[in-house]
């Protein structure tokens, strides 16, 4: 009894939002208009109990869905191919550094793969040649790269 006094209501309620609605529109084309939308708004309020519960189901209309096919190995596919470009995107920031003070050094940045497909940086480290001036380096790489980078001098 309670869903057909909710029912009743919410037909009421649309009826007096929609007469209000087409009373305040002007005249003409407009007043038109709006008693085309005020009807289909009634009319959505009229039958709305029908696809409350479910939602509306359209399974008559369309054929059902075939299961997406999966190709073997694809997610780990896509997974290695972000993981390496994310690799050669912090090696690239942190090269950009490099030169930009005139210094050569080798770049190691270790990366895992998540089980949820996310990327994890573990490491990011940079060997310089020993007696290489590291002062505000380390400030300037974790700038550039996003993330601690452990410089390391031989």
């Amino acid at each position: 009894m309670e869903t057909i006094r909710t029912w009743a209501l919410t037909v009421a309620l649309s009826a007096l939002a929609g007469g209000i609605v087409w009373l305040l529109a002007p005249k003409g084309s407009v007043q038109k208009a709006v008693r085309t939308v005020v009807a289909v708004f009634l009319l959505c309020a009229f039958l709305s109990p029908l696809f409350a519960r479910r939602g509306m189901a359209f399974e008559w209309l369309l054929p059902e869905e075939a299961a997406a096919p999966t190709i073997a190995g694809f997610d780990e596919a896509v997974s290695r191919q972000l993981q390496k470009a994310v690799e050669e995107e912090i090696s690239k920031r942190i090269l950009d550094v490099l030169e930009g003070r005139k210094i050569s050094g080798q770049i190691l940045i270790r990366t895992d793969i998540l089980p949820d497909g996310g990327i994890n940086i573990a490491t990011a480290k940079v060997t310089l040649p020993r007696g290489t001036n590291t002062s505000g380096l380390g400030f300037k790489l974790e700038e550039a790269a996003g993330l601690e980078v452990e410089i390391i001098t031989e």
